[in-house]
């Protein structure tokens, strides 16, 4: 699996534009079946939060949410994703836009609306740390 999926990423990557790559892939992230954090919990989570910041608040004790000077992080600090942590040399970091759309979800649903995450860093990129800025 892993050798196809690298090369599919590849292909994705050969043929076309990054913008249509970020669709595609945050499209699949919403439909993860590997998520570590299930939307049924993530439910739970809200349904035990008084508001808005006691929800991000134990999300961040729950998941791998950091609050840092009013900004909120996902960190991850390995590549999580079964399809290629067993071997991420020369994978794509297109995946990690999948990881977004998963990320983004996760927001929509905790939080009642739409947010923005921006991909700041990538382990497939080379990076130490995944780090999703979430945009509330």
């Amino acid at each position: 699996m892993n050798v196809w999926l690298k090369e599919l990423l590849k292909s994705l990557d050969e043929n076309l534009d990054e913008k249509t790559r970020i669709v595609i892939m945050e499209a699949c992230g919403e439909k993860c079946p590997f998520t570590h954090l299930t939307d049924q919990k993530l439910l739970d989570i809200k349904k035990e939060s008084k508001d808005e910041y006691d929800f991000l608040e134990k999300l961040s004790q729950q998941w791998r949410v950091r609050i840092e000077n009013n900004n909120i992080y996902v960190i991850f600090d390995k590549c999580y994703c079964p399809l290629i942590n067993q071997d991420i040399e020369g994978s794509s970091k297109t995946l990690c836009y999948c990881t977004l759309g998963n990320i983004k979800k996760k927001f929509r649903l905790g939080l009642g609306r739409d947010v923005n995450v921006l991909m700041e860093k990538t382990i497939l990129a080379g990076d130490r740390e995944c780090r999703f800025k979430v945009l509330v």
